[in-house]
C-alpha cells in the first residue's frame, strides 16, 4: 500500500515558513501555507498530507481549531502543534480538544523538529496500516461468506440429479436387491449432504440474526433412538450404556415426547451434544438422556460421568472452544446454543469433577 509523507506547515509569519523551508525541504516532503485559511485550502486541493504542523496563535482561527479541522478532513493526518506561546492552558487545550500528537514551542532547533516529525510519519504509517489490515480482514471475511454462500447454492444442483437418478434407476426390472440397496445407500448420502447443506446456511442466518424458523410438530423419541443407534458400536467396545429417560424411568417403545421446532435443526443440536456424551463419557458408565415437560417447557438433559475440562468450562457454547479432543472444532456447542435459542429456547450446562457433566435443552413443547 503507497505511503503518503507529505507534511503541511501553516503559519501567519513569512518568516517563520521560510526559515522551516529552509532548515528542512531536503528532508521531507513539505508544503507551507500562510495562515489557517490557506492552510484550509491546501489540504483540500493539495492533499494528501501525513501530518500538518500548525501555529497556535493566528488570526481568524486558531491553531487548535485549525487542526480539528484537518482532522475532519483528513482523519488519519497526524496533528503537531508549534507556538511560542507556550503557556500551560493553550498546551492543555491543544492536547485535550485537537488530540495533538507533538507539542512544540518556539523556536525549535531544527533537530528536535525532525525527530518529532520522524515520529508524526511513522504514526501515520502506524496508523494508516492498521486500518488497512482491518480493510483486508474484512474484505476477506465479506468474500469467504461470499464463497461459502455460492458454494452452498451450487452443491444443491449436483444433490439433485445425486438423489433423483438412484430414483429412477429403481424403476428397472432387471435389477437385484443387493443393487436396488446400493441406489438407497446412495440416494440417502444425497439427501444427508443436503440436509448438511441447509443446516450450514440456517447456521450462517443464525449468527446475523437473519434466520426465521418455521416450526412445526416435531416428535424428538424416534430422533434420539436414531442417535443413540449410531453410537451402539462405540458404546459397546467402551462398555458405555446408553439409555433414553422419560417421567423418572427408561422410556418405552411407544412414548412420544413432542416439541415445536424443525427437525433437522433439533438432530443436529441432539446429535451433537450426545456424541459430546459419548466421546467424553468414562468406559463403563452410562450416558443419559432424560426429557421432561414442565408446563410449556420441554426439557432434554443429556448427562454422562465425564467432566468438562477446566480451561474450556467459561466458554464451552462459545465458537471454537474445545479442549482435549484431536478432530474437535469447537462447534458442537456452540451450533447447538444457536439452535436452541432459533427455537426460542435455551440451554445450560453444569459440570463436576464427580457428579460429571449435564447439559439441558429448553424447547417449546407441542
Amino acid at each position: 500500500m503507497p505511503q503518503c509523507a507529505r507534511i503541511l506547515f501553516v503559519d501567519d509569519d513569512p518568516a517563520v515558513l521560510d526559515s522551516l523551508r529552509r532548515g528542512l525541504c531536503r528532508c521531507f516532503d513539505m508544503v507551507t501555507a500562510l495562515g489557517p485559511k490557506e492552510g484550509l485550502a491546501a489540504l483540500a486541493e493539495r492533499g494528501p498530507f501525513a501530518v500538518v504542523v500548525s501555529d497556535l496563535r493566528m488570526p481568524g482561527m486558531d491553531g487548535v481549531t485549525l487542526l480539528k479541522k484537518a482532522k475532519e478532513l483528513c482523519p488519519n493526518i497526524v496533528p503537531v502543534m508549534l507556538t511560542g506561546h507556550a503557556d500551560l492552558t493553550a498546551a492543555m487545550a491543544a492536547v485535550n480538544e485537537g488530540h495533538i500528537f507533538r507539542f512544540l514551542t518556539k523556536p525549535c532547533p531544527i533537530p528536535t523538529l525532525s525527530l518529532a516529525l520522524d515520529a508524526a510519519l511513522e504514526q501515520y504509517r502506524l496508523t494508516a496500516s492498521e486500518k488497512e489490515l482491518v480493510r483486508i480482514t474484512l474484505e476477506n471475511a465479506r468474500l469467504k461468506e461470499d464463497v461459502e454462500r455460492i458454494m452452498r447454492h451450487d452443491l444443491k444442483s449436483p444433490l439433485t440429479a445425486i438423489i433423483s437418478l438412484p430414483q429412477v434407476l429403481r424403476l428397472a426390472d432387471n435389477l437385484d436387491d443387493d443393487q436396488r440397496e446400493m441406489l438407497t445407500l446412495i440416494e440417502d448420502a444425497g439427501y444427508m449432504v443436503l440436509s448438511m447443506v441447509n443446516l450450514s446456511t440456517a447456521l450462517f442466518k443464525m449468527e446475523r440474526g437473519q434466520f426465521v424458523l418455521e416450526p412445526t410438530e416435531v416428535d424428538l423419541m424416534p430422533i434420539l433412538r436414531k442417535i443413540l443407534s449410531v453410537h451402539a458400536d462405540t458404546a459397546a467396545s467402551h462398555g458405555l450404556a446408553l439409555a433414553i429417560v422419560t417421567d423418572g424411568g427408561p422410556a418405552s417403545p411407544e412414548a412420544v415426547f413432542l416439541v415445536r421446532g424443525e427437525e433437522l435443526l433439533c438432530y443436529s443440536m441432539l446429535a451433537n451434544l450426545i456424541a459430546n456424551a459419548v466421546e467424553a463419557s468414562p468406559d463403563g458408565e452410562t450416558v443419559s438422556v432424560e426429557t421432561s415437560r414442565q408446563g410449556d417447557t420441554a426439557r432434554i438433559a443429556i448427562a454422562n460421568k465425564g467432566a468438562v475440562p477446566e480451561c474450556v468450562r467459561a466458554r464451552f457454547f462459545e465458537k471454537y472452544a474445545t479442549a482435549g479432543k484431536a478432530r474437535g472444532t469447537g462447534l458442537g456447542t456452540y451450533s447447538a446454543r444457536l439452535i436452541a435459542l432459533a427455537h426460542g429456547g435455551g440451554i445450560d450446562m453444569e459440570t463436576d469433577d464427580d457428579a460429571g457433566t449435564r447439559v439441558t435443552i429448553s424447547l417449546p413443547a407441542a
